[in-house]
């Protein structure tokens, strides 16, 4: 790439109040960037050299443009035509939200539906936030799309000349996609599972269980204090009673209690209930 005509177009661009001489030689920087395209924009202004600068100066912003982004012809052509086939995708899949318009350009194809996500109204605010976004900017690909497909049509079109339009169209397509990605991924936080309550059945077994354990130990220690010679086994069967009414939280006799301290027995600490 010519660097020192880019530098030439980027002072001409900066000049104001410009001479015929000056206007020419700016047609003359056009003609080296496109000699086949700028031939008549050059002969012209040799004749009427004021009425063609704002054809001048616009396309020499166009070439400048494309120059800083270190875009050769080929490159523009290129990058145009990849612009293009995204944003025809991106067209073919219409924002529900957007309702169709008997103005639309009949050259967009008939729009399949994108769509919302079944939580939407669940997620938080800056992510749904993202859909009506999307949808503006939608709009304004298309917009943009159909002024570009009314420039292509004309007779003297050339890349250059669209390549503004396609740097948006690119600019808007990727981040729409990225927003889309955003959304789409997005997952809400688990809920933590509530803990079931266990069934009333089983409420009701542990009730007759404890019943049943209860009268067990009861009767345990009654006939364990029956006994006339206590064994270690018995001792032991009698304590084992003691613990188990205790850990049920319930009551046992004073005398009974003392009958029990007697042989040895050790009362748990607890208040009896």
């Amino acid at each position: 790439m010519d660097h020192i005509l880019t530098s030439k177009i980027y002072n001409w661009l900066n000049l104001t109040n410009l001479t015929d001489a000056q206007i020419v030689e700016g047609a003359q920087l056009l003609l080296q960037c496109s000699p086949v395209r700028s031939r008549g924009i050059y002969n012209q202004a040799l004749l009427r050299p004021k009425a063609m600068l704002p054809w001048i100066r616009t396309d020499l912003k166009k070439q400048y443009d494309i120059r800083q982004r270190g875009l050769t012809t080929s490159d523009v052509e290129k990058f145009n035509q990849e612009t293009l086939e995204s944003v025809k995708e991106t067209l073919s899949s219409k924002p529900e939200t957007i309702e169709d318009d008997e103005e639309e350009d009949s050259t967009i194809p008939e729009l399949a539906k994108l769509g919302k996500r079944s939580d939407h109204d669940q997620l938080p605010d800056d992510i749904q936030e993202i859909w009506d976004k999307n949808a503006d900017r939608w709009k304004r690909i298309r917009q943009l799309h159909t002024q570009l497909a009314q420039m292509i049509s004309q007779p003297d079109y050339s890349p250059c000349d669209g390549n503004e339009l396609c740097y948006q169209l690119r600019q808007l397509d990727t981040d729409l996609r990225e927003a889309y990605q955003v959304y789409d991924s997005f997952a809400l936080p688990e809920e933590k599972p509530q803990p079931k309550e266990k069934p009333q059945t089983d409420k009701v077994e542990t009730v007759v269980s404890d019943v049943k354990t209860i009268a067990k130990a009861r009767t345990a220690i009654s006939r364990g204090l029956k006994l006339e010679n206590q064994t270690e086994k018995s001792l032991q069967k009698l304590q084992d009673a003691v613990n188990t009414l205790y850990s049920l939280k319930q009551t046992i006799k004073d005398e009974t209690v003392d009958r029990l301290k007697k042989l040895g027995i050790a009362i748990p600490e607890t208040e009896n209930v």
